[in-house]
């Protein structure tokens, strides 16, 4: 062979070498990305525990304001007393009351209380009903006593037709058809049926 031969077989090799080294490198490396987007085999999110609330205090801030209330309601506070004393007139359908105290001194919207969702411990959905609702059967019920109607449509007013200007510190009250018996999550709409936020627990 020639020394033009062995200098040609010699790039041979190792071109032949080169390509070798890159393959092997090439197969040893791996996206971080991918890994990331595929985990691996065996691996579980962990759902979060349900834990009891329904002795808590909740609280939420929306726009500056912030409210506080409890779910297992406040047969002593002057308001709900007002609309049980209403109902009772006309022997109306009984519904539980949730007074939510409401801070708006520092808020930026009107409030309200559109409503309020509850997942119970057990995964069961919960909603609110409209108060309104409840006012005009009781008032279906007043028939011809005009001193009751009267007095049903007062209340109505007072406390069905919630609304909280910025500045300014109220109670609403919120309606459920059975008493509130158990809470996990607890989401509230504070201004309308859109903007939804989430209430925290405390002791």
């Amino acid at each position: 062979m020639n020394r033009h031969a062995r200098i040609a077989s010699a790039f041979a090799a190792a071109a032949a070498i080169a390509i070798l080294l890159a393959s092997c490198s090439g197969g040893a490396q791996s996206d971080p990305r991918e890994a990331a987007s595929n985990p691996a085999p065996g691996t579980k999110t962990t759902a979060p525990t349900p834990v009891e609330h329904i002795d808590d205090t909740w609280t939420f801030d929306y726009q500056g304001a912030t409210g506080t209330f409890n779910l297992s309601g406040d047969a002593t506070n002057p308001d709900v007393e007002a609309v049980e004393a209403a109902r009772t007139s006309v022997d109306g359908e009984a519904v539980t009351l949730v007074p939510v105290e409401l801070d708006n001194t520092a808020g930026t919207e009107s409030l309200n209380m559109y409503g309020i969702t509850i997942v119970t411990k057990d995964g069961q959905q919960i909603e609110s009903v409209d108060l309104a609702d409840k006012f005009s059967a009781w008032e279906d019920a007043a028939v011809d006593d005009t001193d009751k109607y009267n007095a049903l449509i007062d209340a109505h007013n007072k406390y069905a037709l919630f609304d909280l200007a910025p500045g300014a510190k109220g109670t609403a009250l919120l309606a459920f058809d059975e008493p509130v018996t158990s809470a996990w999550r607890v989401t509230v709409m504070p201004a309308g049926g859109f903007d939804e936020v989430e209430a925290s627990p405390a002791k």
